[in-house]
């Protein structure tokens, strides 16, 4: 496998010192509002999802068929607990996001209720991904499989709040052309220098000043540990 490549292409003088390459784990309703927060402190940010939109948990996939209903698989092929009939149990008014209220909208498909179902939702995290342009800083369709300190020239990780690096491993789990998004983004410069097309099963790895994990906690089954059974 090749060496990791560090997204921080331009030279050190040009950078300021404040300004981080980070690494945001799952596009659901916290991923998508930690990397609209950090870009708007001047971060550049890369956005990995593992299914093909926004939303997380809110993503609603129907087709279990293939799933060990233990969760035994490393990974899952559904990873969302949601059901087709279900709704919030909160009213919408404290379900968005404080600049980005989660209003009614009239509509074919839209859910008017106060306490709406899944979808109405998932189309909100989708209508803030678009308003705040977090989309373009997504590679959908990707996996990250690994995330570790990397280690300097004397075998070591770097100094806590110095120099310290993450290396993150992702792999394509489509054919599709992914794309950074480089380029001018609301008068921000975040050319990140990664467009490529990725083949099935490529797997990538990268360097990155600071990581966030908002995978979410529910998309794996939490096993009672009995004795004499599979743990």
């Amino acid at each position: 496998m090749d060496q990791p490549r560090n997204l921080t292409t331009e030279p050190e003088s040009t950078i300021l010192s404040s300004k981080k390459t980070v690494c945001v784990i799952g596009a659901g309703p916290s991923g998508l509002v930690a990397a609209r927060e950090l870009r708007k402190e001047g971060h550049r940010v890369v956005l990995f999802e593992q299914k093909h939109d926004v939303g997380g948990q809110w993503l609603f996939d129907p087709d279990v068929e293939k799933e060990d209903p233990l969760g035994r698989t490393k990974f899952m092929e559904v990873h969302s607990s949601i059901y087709n009939s279900l709704r919030l149990l909160s009213p919408r008014e404290i379900m968005g996001y404080t600049d980005f209220p989660f209003l009614m909208k009239e509509g074919l498909g839209r859910d008017t209720r106060r306490f709406p179902g899944h979808r109405e939702l998932w189309l909100y995290l989708k209508e803030f991904s678009v308003h705040f342009g977090i989309r373009e800083l997504i590679r959908f369709n990707t996996r990250v499989e690994y995330v570790g300190m990397l280690e300097g020239n004397n075998g070591v990780c770097g100094d806590l709040g110095n120099d310290l690096k993450w290396v993150v491993r992702s792999r394509k789990l489509d054919d599709d052309i992914i794309s950074s998004g480089n380029g001018d983004v609301n008068d921000v410069d975040y050319d990140l220098s990664i467009d490529r097309v990725e083949r099935n099963g490529e797997v990538v790895e990268e360097v990155f000043d600071a990581v966030v994990v908002g995978n979410g906690q529910y998309s794996y089954p939490q096993l009672p540990s009995i004795k004499g059974t599979y743990n």
